[in-house]
């Protein structure tokens, strides 16, 4: 688990103190909880890791890992490994630097079919309402 020596310098200031320390282990429990639920099998593949690494802001970390947490439970498992392949590769594709929400929702939406895309909004659309 990453703490806050590890994150980029524009992050730090979000977390300084106390209470900022203690918001960022909730959110770093919660992304390991959420990876947890995918039985961990993906951290290790390289691929993750260059995902990862695109991901420095705890928040938008937490935000791919939900979409990939419900992609996984969708697909049992079976189809997220190509998947995983499919976004170090628009990634590497795109030039990316690091990912924030608007780019991990280009990705997602450019590399899922518009059935799951819209498999995956629409719960967090409902939620909004």
């Amino acid at each position: 688990m990453a703490d806050i020596q590890e994150l980029q310098e524009k992050y730090k200031t979000r977390y300084k103190g106390r209470k900022g320390r203690k918001q960022l282990k909730a959110l770093l429990d919660e992304i390991d909880h959420v990876y947890g639920e995918t039985g961990n099998l993906y951290r290790d593949y390289e691929e993750m890791q260059l995902l990862e690494s695109m991901l420095p802001d705890p928040v938008v970390k937490l935000y791919f890992a939900k979409y990939f947490r419900d992609l996984n439970a969708m697909w049992s498992g079976v189809e997220t490994y190509g998947f995983l392949r499919l976004c170090g590769k628009w990634i590497r594709t795109n030039g990316v630097q690091e990912l924030t929400q608007p780019d991990v929702d280009q990705m997602l939406e450019s590399l899922l079919p518009s059935q799951e895309w819209n498999q995956l909004v629409q719960p967090s659309a409902q939620e909004e309402k």
